[in-house]
C-alpha cells in the first residue's frame, strides 16, 4: 500500500511538471507572438526590413554628363583630305599613320599639310596611346586598371611653342551607384567631381575647380535624368554657362538632341539641334544652331575595314564653308 501511494504521488509530481512547462511555453509564445505584433508589419516581417536599399545603377563619370548630346551635336567636321591607316601588329599592339590636307592654307601662306605617327598598346590592366607629328608636338595617354573600380588616366602634350606642354593625371573611383574623380595637373590645376544616383532614372553631382597659376576657382552642380529612350541633363556654374541639353532615342538606329546654352555674366545663348541616323553600313549625323551653322557627317563602310568619310559646314552668318574627304582604313 505505502508502495502504491508513492507512485501515485510521483505520477502526480510529474504531471504537475509537465502542466508547468507547458504553461511556461505558451506563456512564451504568447510574449514573442506579442513581441512580433508590435514590432513586424502586417506581413510577419520586421519593420525596418520595408526599407531596403532599392538597387541603383552607375550614372557614368562627371565629364561624361553630356556625352550622349555630343555624340549627336558635335560631329567630327573637317577640311580638304585626310587618309588614316591603323595596322594592327599583334592582338595587342596597333601602329597608325594619318595624312592631311587642308583646302585652305595657314596665313603666313605655308601649307597646312601634315603627316602623324601613332602606336598604341591595349591590354586588361593598361593602355598606352600615343601620336607623333614632324612638327615635334608629342600627345601620350596611359589608363591604368588598379581595380576593377579605380582607373588612373594620365595625358601628356608637348609642342615646340615655349611654355605650352601640358599634363594631367586622373584617378576615378566607379562604384555601383556612383562615380567620383579627382585631377591634378600642370599649372596648379586641382578638381574634385562626384555623380552619386538618387533614384533609378535621377543622378545629382557637382564638380570643384581651382586653376593656381592664373588663381581661377569655380563651382558647378548638375543633375541628369536616364532612362530607356530619354537622356537629359542640367548644369550650371559659378562663372556663369548655364547648359541644359536632351536626347531622345526615336529607334535603335535614329537619335535626336537638344542643347541650349546661355551665360548668365556675358548674356549670350546658343541653342543647337541635331540628329543621328544609322544605317546598316552607314552612320549619318547632322546639327544646326541658332548663329545659322549647319554641319554633317557621313561615314560609310565600303567593305570591312574601310570606311569612306564626308563632311561638309556652312556658316551663314560669316558666309564661310568647308568640305572635307577621306578614307580610313583599319579601325
Amino acid at each position: 500500500m505505502g508502495a502504491y501511494q508513492s507512485t501515485v504521488r510521483c505520477d502526480a509530481v510529474d504531471a504537475d511538471a509537465d502542466r508547468i512547462k507547458d504553461a511556461i511555453l505558451k506563456a512564451t509564445t504568447s510574449s514573442e507572438g506579442d513581441g512580433d505584433a508590435s514590432t513586424s508589419s502586417p506581413s510577419g516581417t520586421w519593420w525596418w526590413n520595408r526599407f531596403k536599399r532599392t538597387p541603383l545603377p552607375n550614372p557614368g563619370s562627371y565629364e561624361e554628363l553630356n556625352l550622349e548630346a555630343t555624340m549627336v551635336l558635335r560631329p567630327n567636321v573637317f577640311d580638304g583630305f585626310q587618309f588614316n591607316v591603323n595596322l594592327p601588329v599583334s592582338q595587342v599592339f596597333q601602329v597608325g599613320h594619318a595624312w592631311t590636307l587642308p583646302a585652305a592654307s595657314l596665313p603666313n601662306g605655308e601649307s597646312a599639310a601634315g603627316y602623324a605617327f601613332s602606336a598604341n598598346y591595349y591590354s586588361n590592366q593598361l593602355v598606352l596611346m600615343s601620336r607623333v607629328e614632324p612638327s615635334g608636338r608629342v600627345n601620350g595617354r596611359i589608363f591604368i586598371n588598379h581595380t576593377p573600380s579605380l582607373t588612373s588616366k594620365i595625358m601628356a602634350d608637348v609642342s615646340p611653342e615655349p611654355h605650352s606642354g601640358k599634363g594631367t593625371w586622373d584617378l576615378d573611383y566607379r562604384g555601383t551607384d556612383s562615380c567620383a574623380q579627382l585631377k591634378l595637373g600642370n599649372g596648379g590645376i586641382v578638381g574634385v567631381s562626384y555623380l552619386q544616383s538618387i533614384t533609378p532614372t535621377i543622378s545629382l553631382g557637382g564638380e570643384g575647380f581651382y586653376q593656381g597659376k592664373n588663381r581661377f576657382s569655380a563651382l558647378t552642380a548638375a543633375v541628369k535624368y536616364a532612362s530607356k529612350s530619354d537622356v537629359a541633363s542640367f548644369t550650371v556654374a559659378s562663372y556663369g554657362p548655364v547648359i541644359v541639353s536632351f536626347v531622345r532615342k526615336v529607334s535603335a538606329r535614329c537619335a535626336l538632341a537638344c542643347e541650349m546654352f546661355w551665360d548668365s555674366r556675358s548674356r549670350e545663348s546658343l541653342c543647337t539641334v541635331g540628329y543621328k541616323y544609322d544605317l546598316n553600313k552607314a552612320s549619318l549625323i547632322g546639327q544646326f544652331d541658332s548663329n545659322g551653322r549647319v554641319a554633317a557627317y557621313v561615314e560609310e563602310k565600303l567593305n570591312p575595314g574601310l570606311s569612306l568619310l564626308l563632311s561638309g559646314e556652312l556658316d551663314h552668318a560669316k558666309g564661310d564653308y568647308r568640305f572635307g574627304f577621306g578614307l580610313q582604313i583599319g579601325q
